[in-house]
């Protein structure tokens, strides 16, 4: 299983100790007259390259790799690693470079490059609490076998580009200080980046996770890419913080994901495909979050999550329920053009920018009981097939329903509305008390439409209350007032 919410208990305690690790093997190379080294064993690069070649199991604890892990090395013969300069350059060459035996080094610092490119490692690599001091690069790789690097730091750039891994990757609870590049990796088996720290940029474009991935708790401090990314098993990013750009555009989804309780600053998830249940409960939108022409298969959640910018779900289509209950919205929130199939709640939420629903559609159940709307709600051109609910709602400026179209019943009772415009909207019965209403700012045919719906619904003392509010806003030669 993927390892669960724990970080909340362990982040402190085991972050903590990589870090302290690191710190320790720094001053520990820091000590005068060579302290240090009866602590850390000096093992050359090329003393590790060779065993790679011979099929020995490289196995270190506590040593500093002095000099460059090249897999060009592993062109030579084993005598002629040893004994060949690293700086005479082995011919450099596009075709794999086979690493048969296991690699697996643990607490320890490594002095130099590493470049495994074009390897294929036949056997378990394993790098843990380990610090590469340079530029570590394992593009074109294929590991066959478990790859962790578990508790490192890289304090240069990490690219794995193009690489597959074919048994679990396992870079939890590490730290990358400069680029980390996984663009068109593939993943078959689980991919665990729990509680990683990505202090530069993040790319995962085009890559595909096979298996079962987790970027639980992960921490982005720059921008994050997952642009045209396919996850194809469960994929978590509880608890994850994106303090740069967060791109997903065109990612498919298609198993349960879930962003619960994850922040976000600028977010974009134009023209994603989520074929299975998504979850973004408790998940806050510091600045604007995009869902353009979104498509939800399956039930998607946003309970309680804040948009504290724009948020736009402008053409989203859902095709079976939709909860955007409890949410608050500081900025814009635009639903112009999207489509609910099923039923959608939108209640008790907090609108402090302007709501547009423009051409939206609604061919189940639509909940906006409860909520507030502090700037212009926009419904014009509408379509409610299901029943549509705004009880208990407030509209503190403009409720703009031109044009709408209520094909069942429509519910506004205990509703305050500052403004209403149901100029050409259409409803076979409207719940809604005339004495909600502060302004009607609808035409002539409009006040006969509520009039007769109020006639209908055996509402006198409201039918009597609409009919006198029309003719004050009539002169007697029939003239239409403005309002």
């Amino acid at each position: 299983m993927l390892r669960g919410k724990r970080y909340y208990v362990f982040r402190g305690s085991i972050k903590g100790l990589a870090i302290s690790l690191a710190a320790l093997l720094f001053l520990l190379a820091a000590l005068p007259g060579g302290a240090w080294a009866q602590s850390m064993t000096v093992v050359p690069a090329d003393v590790i390259m060779a065993k790679v070649k011979l099929g020995e199991t490289a196995a270190y604890d506590h040593i500093i790799v002095r000099g460059n892990l090249s897999s060009d090395r592993l062109a030579l013969p084993a005598k002629e690693i040893l004994r060949i300069p690293f700086e005479v350059k082995v011919e450099p060459s596009d075709s794999p470079r086979m690493a048969n035996s296991s690699i697996i080094i643990k607490n320890s610092w490594i002095d130099g490059d590493v470049d495994f490119s074009n390897a294929l490692f036949q056997k378990t690599v394993r790098f843990e609490n380990t610090i590469f001091s340079r530029n570590a690069s394992f593009q074109n790789c294929v590991f066959t076998e478990e790859a962790s690097f578990v508790g490192c730091r890289f304090d240069g750039t990490v690219d794995f580009r193009r690489s597959h891994f074919k048994g679990a990757a396992d870079l939890s609870w590490s730290e990358i200080w400069g680029p980390a590049e996984f663009s068109d990796s593939q993943f078959d088996n689980y991919a665990i980046f729990y509680l990683t720290d990505f202090l530069g940029t993040a790319s995962m474009k085009g890559a595909k996770f096979i298996g079962p991935v987790s970027f639980e708790g992960t921490r982005f401090y720059s921008d994050a890419t997952f642009n045209s990314t396919q996850f194809g098993s469960v994929a978590l990013f509880d608890g994850a913080q994106f303090s740069g750009r967060a791109d997903f555009p065109k990612t498919a989804f298609s198993n349960f994901a879930s962003f619960n309780k994850t922040r976000f600053e600028q977010s974009s998830f134009q023209e994603a495909q989520f074929s299975a249940p998504i979850a973004f409960i408790d998940t806050e939108f510091n600045r604007s979050a995009t869902f353009y022409s979104a498509l939800f298969a399956q039930r998607a959640t946003f309970r309680d999550a804040a948009f504290n910018s724009s948020a736009s779900f402008g053409k989203a289509g859902f095709s079976e329920e939709v909860e955007l209950a409890n949410c608050t919205y500081r900025g814009p929130a635009d639903f112009s053009g999207s489509q609910f199939k099923v039923e959608s709640s939108f209640n008790d939420s907090v609108y402090n920018g302007t709501a547009d629903f423009l051409g939206a559609r609604f061919l189940g159940y639509a909940d906006f009981s409860g909520s507030h709307f502090a700037e212009d709600a926009n419904f014009s051109n509408t379509k409610f097939d299901g029943p549509a609910d705004f009880s208990r709602s407030r509209f503190s400026k403009e409720a703009c329903l031109f044009s709408a179209q209520f094909r069942r019943n429509a519910y506004l009772v205990s509703c305050r509305i500052a403004s209403l415009n149901l100029t050409g909207a259409s409803y076979p019965w409207l719940f809604l008390p005339w004495d909600s209403i502060d302004h009607f700012d609808s035409d002539a045919n409009a006040y006969s439409c509520i009039l007769k719906n109020y006639e209908n619904l055996g509402w006198q003392e409201d039918a009597k209350e609409c009919n006198s509010d029309y003719k004050l806003k009539n002169d007697f030669g029939g003239r239409w007032l403005l309002s």
